[in-house]
């Protein structure tokens, strides 16, 4: 509302005087959070959602007068990052998934075999022998 009656030498500082009057006026109590709005009023997030509310007719291009400039886009929020991990993976990520694990089943079926050489040989094995077989017998316990 400020804005709208500034008048002809009115400078920001003006301006903010008789917004904080208006202020005054309408709530019955002084705005003590101005340093706050000095520091955020620029912000994306406020600066994006006064443009989508202000109307302004259509400009000519070549003109360039009362052009609004374009916000940048906003980051993603906390829960909408958390969303997007808990949804199904697309394309490269599923086929990842898919090569590990028969990397993992291929590591298994490999530990099984040599297992199965270190059973076959004859019974007195060396001491590291002998300890590989427990840990892969352990391993696939």
């Amino acid at each position: 509302m400020a804005l709208r009656e500034q008048t002809s030498g009115q400078n920001d500082n003006d301006v903010m005087k008789s917004a904080l009057d208006i202020f005054h006026s309408d709530q019955n109590q002084k705005f003590n959070l101005e340093h706050a709005w000095r520091e955020l009023r620029h912000d994306v997030k406020w600066c994006s959602t006064y443009l989508e509310k202000e109307k302004r007719k259509p400009v000519d291009p070549v003109d360039g007068e009362g052009a609004v400039p374009k916000p940048e886009e906003r980051p993603i929020g906390v829960k909408v990052a958390k969303a997007a991990k808990k949804r199904k993976k697309t394309g490269k990520e599923e086929e990842l998934a898919k090569l590990e694990n028969l990397l993992e089943i291929k590591k298994q079926i490999s530990k099984q075999s040599f297992l199965e050489s270190l059973l076959a040989m004859p019974e007195p094995l060396s001491e590291m022998e002998s300890a590989l077989k427990m840990k892969l017998m352990l391993d696939l316990l």
